[in-house]
Order: structure tokens, then sequence, then C-alpha cells
């Protein structure tokens, strides 16, 4: 069977879209429904304060405080596209990054579309292997051990399996990341002690976007991604408190087998 690159069809912390990809063959899983997503209702303006004083009242002399605002606003650096040999030199400052990883461990705050959060922690332990765990209420767990990538949901008591290379993360835990040779790069941005790429599918197989974010002082580090998927819905992963990681035990990125009590 032809496995389908599944880019953007993974669980919450790979941002979901609403098609399933195949499970490895041979894999027990139970095939879950699409979730319903609904549109982000944004904020109601805030009710119009009847004592503050109508614009005939402010006397001709008295200063503008909105002027200030606005001229902070103007002046706030904004980040840059980079082109040509700028974005290159980017991309492989970003491909020195990853390639540089060994071991890493953090928190994360995940945000769906609808503003629905989720918390955690990561494990990275390149090549190939990474642990998610959500914090409850959320029942999962995700976990590559080098070759797969297990999706644990406690609650229905399923593993689904999916090679790593059909994952966004194929990009980032291999042996050579090479972010022009393996994907399209769509953008690069330089901000004020940040730097952003943005990648997409090479093969085009896999609507959707992912945004990757770095601090850029005192050092090099990843702070967020956002994927967009084929809908236009997004999610973001915040990154916090990334540092080193400890060594672990050998089945620490180790999916489990099977929820069974009688295994």
């Amino acid at each position: 069977m032809r496995l389908r690159t599944a880019w953007l069809c993974l669980p919450p912390v790979l941002c979901l879209s609403a098609s399933i990809a195949l499970a490895q063959d041979g894999t027990t899983t139970v095939q879950k429904a699409p979730v319903t997503t609904g549109t982000v209702v944004p904020a109601q303006d805030e009710a119009y304060d009847a004592a503050a004083p109508a614009p005939g009242d402010i006397s001709p002399g008295a200063p503008d405080e909105g002027a200030g605002w606005d001229a902070a606003v103007e002046a706030a650096p904004a980040s840059r596209p980079l082109l040509g040999a700028e974005q290159d030199a980017a991309v492989q400052r970003i491909n020195a990054y990853f390639n540089g990883i060994t071991n890493l461990q953090g928190t994360f705050e995940q945000i769906d579309s609808n503003n629905k959060r989720d918390t955690g922690r990561f494990y990275v332990q390149r090549p190939g292997k990474l642990r998610f765990d959500y914090a409850p209420p959320s029942p999962l767990r995700i976990v590559a051990d080098g070759a797969y990538l297990a999706i644990e949901d406690s609650d229905l008591k399923t593993i689904e399996k999916y090679p790593l290379k059909s994952t966004p993360f194929r990009l980032l835990l291999g042996d050579g990341v090479d972010l022009a040779r393996d994907a399209r790069i769509v953008g690069v941005e330089s901000g004020d002690a940040s730097l952003a790429i943005t990648v997409e599918d090479k093969d085009g197989e896999a609507a959707g976007q992912i945004r990757l974010l770095f601090d850029t002082e005192p050092e090099m580090t990843l702070k967020q991604w956002v994927i967009t998927d084929a809908q236009g819905l997004t999610t973001t992963v915040n990154l916090e408190n990334v540092v080193p990681g400890r060594k672990v035990a050998a089945d620490f990125f180790n999916a489990k087998v099977s929820f069974s009590p009688f295994q």
C-alpha cells in the first residue's frame, strides 16, 4: 500500500487537518472522526463609555494622547523579509541550529483555532526521537522512536502509528537537516532579535504551511511554530523553559504496545 505523505494530518501538537492519514499496515488503530472546527468568534467591541467627554469637549490646547501611541507603533521595529544571499544565510543558520541539537526539553502551550489551550512537556533526542506529554485532562501522548510516530489516547485506549518520514518532524529530526533541500521555502523574516521561516511540503501532496519562530539573542532558540492547514485554520505551539535535555532511559521514547491489561 502506498502511504500518502501526512504532513498536516496528525493530532494537536502537529496540527490536525480534517483528513485522516493511513496508519502503518499491521497496526491496530481506531480511526477517529474528523473534529468539527468552528469559526473563532471575534471579541465584541467594548461598550461606549457615556462618561467620556464628547469630541467637542476636548480643549483645543489639550495634547493628543493618542499621538504618542501612534508614534510608538510607527517606531516599533518590524520584521523584514530576507531575500537572496540574506535568506540563504538565515536558512543555513536555522539548519545549523537543528543539526546542533542532541537532547532538548521544555514545556509547551498549544492553542488551536478555537483558542482552546493545552499544556505539557516535550523532549527531543536527535536523530528521530521525541515525546510530548500532555497535562491532564488531555489524554494524549505523542512518542517518536526514530522510525515511527505513535499517538496514544488513554481515554479511547487507542494507539495510532505513522512513519516518522510522513510527519512534519521529518524536516527537523533527521540526521542532516536541510530545509532548502527537503521543503519549499515560502519566506524568511528577520525581526528584533528574532528569525522566522515559513515552509510547505515540497511535493505539494500536503496542503498547508509551517512557520517556525526563533529567538536569536542571547542565543538561537526555537520559541514557536504555527501550522496552517488547508482550510486556513491555525494551531500555535509556544515553547518555554527550553534547555539541553538530560540523559533518559533507553525506553523513554518507546510507544506503548497496547493498552490491554492482559499484556
